[in-house]
């Protein structure tokens, strides 16, 4: 199947701790690859999260599995009232960055929390996710979609 056309919602947080982000993008391809953007957000985090996110990574593997499994569920919930809030439909993805908890790329180190198999189960979607695993394994940075995004979009 030889799609032109694709509807993708991402969603990501950085080491900010300003909120999290989602986009609703259309993506089309003709000749060369444009991109509409449809809908943004961004929604700031709770004290409980922002205090969570900031020391998670000196937590024992309990607590970060614990924590990966409401930051999904909390990733879920931001991800259905965006899709319904700005009338999404005729998704092909949600693309999730998750949020960084861990990132030395030099040590074949990187997790992204929110990234669980169960986020495309609660919200109904097809999910994208991890993008930074493969690319570190593979002894990247991490950052695999930057380039080509660059040079498939600008």
């Amino acid at each position: 199947m030889n799609k032109t056309e694709y509807n993708v919602v991402g969603v990501m947080s950085g080491t900010s701790l300003d909120g999290v982000d989602l986009v609703y993008a259309k993506f089309t391809h003709e000749s060369t690859w444009s991109f509409t953007i449809k809908a943004s957000q961004t929604v700031p985090y709770s004290k409980y999260w922002e205090s969570q996110l900031s020391i998670l990574h000196k937590e024992n593997l309990k607590q970060i599995q614990k924590e990966n499994e409401a930051y999904t569920a909390y990733l879920a919930s931001l991800l259905k009232e965006f899709i319904l809030d700005h009338n999404v439909h005729d998704l092909d993805a949600v693309c999730s960055h998750g949020h960084t908890i861990f990132h030395e790329p030099d040590k074949g180190i990187t997790f992204q929390l929110g990234n669980l198999k169960k986020l495309a189960n609660l919200i109904g979607h097809q999910v994208v996710c991890d993008f930074r695993v493969q690319d570190v394994a593979l002894g990247g940075q991490g950052a695999p979609l930057v380039p080509v995004g660059d040079q498939l979009l600008f």
